[in-house]
C-alpha cells in the first residue's frame, strides 16, 4: 500500500478517535452539570415525615412491601447513585450488546441523570444519556459517540422519564412512600397502582408483589418508544429479581426491560446492579 495512503488512513483514524474522545468528555460534563442541578433541586425538599405513620395509611400489599424494603432503619434516602452492567438490543431479533450504566437519582422528588455506553470496545458503539430535571425530560443517543440517532424531548420525554423515575424508585424505596406527589390504590392482595404527578404530568404504574411482598413486576402504559421516526405509547414491563439488602434497603438487584407489543413481548435490556450508594 502506498505510504501516502497509509498516512491518510492513520490521520482519519486519529481524527475520528479524537472527535469521539471530545464527545465523550462533553457527555461527562453534561452529566456532572445535571447532577449539580439535581442537588440544587433538592434544596428544601428533605422530608421530615413520620415514616411509620405514612406507611400505616398505605394499601395492604404496599404497607408490607415498604416495611420490608425500608427495614428497621427507617431513614429517608436523599440521593442514590447506581452502577449497572448488562446487555441491550434494539430489535427483537437483534444481537445483544454489552452495556454499562450509571444513574444518579434524587429520592425526595422526581429527578435523575442516567448515562450508558454500549459495546465492548474502547470506543463504545453508542453513548446514551437521559435526564429528568425539574419535570423536563431530555435524552440523547449517539452512534460511535458522534452521530445523533435519537434526541427525545418535549411531552413524550417528560412523560416517559417521569414514568421511568416512578418504576426505578424500587432502588431507593423511601421515594415510594406516599406524598403530595405520589398516591397508591390497592387492586388486590398482590397488586397496587401508584400514581405520580409532577407539574402538569400524571403517570401511573401497577406494581406486582409476590407472597413475600417483594416487587417482581411493574407495568405501565405511560411510556413512549421510538417507532418509525416518531414516538408512540406502548405497554411496558419492568421485571425485577435477585432481591438483596444493600445499606439497609431491600431492593431488586436485577431487572429486565420489556415492551409488550401486539406482535409479542420484546425484551430489550437486562441490567444488574454492581454498586449502589445512598445519601440519607
Amino acid at each position: 500500500m502506498d505510504l501516502r495512503l497509509i498516512l491518510i488512513l492513520i490521520g482519519i483514524i486519529v481524527s475520528f478517535l479524537t472527535l469521539a474522545l471530545i464527545v465523550t468528555l462533553q457527555v461527562r460534563r453534561s452529566v456532572k452539570k445535571g447532577i449539580r442541578t439535581l442537588r440544587e433541586m433538592s434544596i428544601g425538599s428533605t422530608s421530615h415525615v413520620s415514616i411509620e405513620g405514612v406507611i400505616q395509611s398505605c394499601p395492604e400489599p404496599v404497607k408490607h412491601y415498604l416495611r420490608k424494603a425500608i427495614g428497621e432503619n427507617k431513614r429517608m434516602i436523599h440521593f442514590a447513585s447506581i452502577k449497572q452492567n448488562g446487555e441491550f438490543r434494539t430489535s427483537p431479533d437483534g444481537d445483544w450488546s454489552p452495556s454499562r450504566a450509571d444513574g444518579h437519582y434524587l429520592a425526595t422528588k422526581p429527578g435523575f441523570i442516567w448515562k450508558a455506553r454500549f459495546g465492548g470496545s474502547i470506543i463504545p458503539s453508542k453513548i446514551a444519556w437521559l435526564e429528568l430535571l425539574d419535570g423536563k425530560g431530555f435524552g440523547s443517543v449517539k452512534f460511535l459517540g458522534l452521530f445523533t440517532l435519537l434526541n427525545p424531548s418535549g411531552h413524550e420525554a417528560d412523560t416517559s422519564l417521569l414514568t421511568r423515575y416512578l418504576m426505578e424508585a424500587i432502588w431507593f424505596p423511601t421515594a415510594l412512600i406516599p406524598t403530595n406527589l405520589l398516591t397508591w390504590r390497592e387492586i388486590d392482595s398482590h397488586r397496587a397502582e401508584a400514581v405520580l404527578h409532577y407539574g402538569s404530568i400524571h403517570v401511573s404504574a401497577i406494581f406486582v408483589f409476590n407472597d413475600e411482598y417483594d416487587i417482581i413486576e411493574i407495568t405501565t402504559e405511560d411510556k413512549y418508544r421510538d417507532f418509525r421516526s416518531s414516538f408512540e405509547k406502548s405497554k411496558f414491563t419492568l421485571k425485577c429479581s435477585s432481591h438483596a439488602i444493600v445499606e439497609g434497603m431491600r431492593i431488586p438487584m436485577s431487572v429486565e426491560f420489556v415492551w409488550n407489543l401486539s406482535s409479542g413481548d420484546f425484551s430489550y435490556g437486562k441490567y444488574t446492579i454492581t454498586k449502589i450508594h445512598y445519601e440519607f
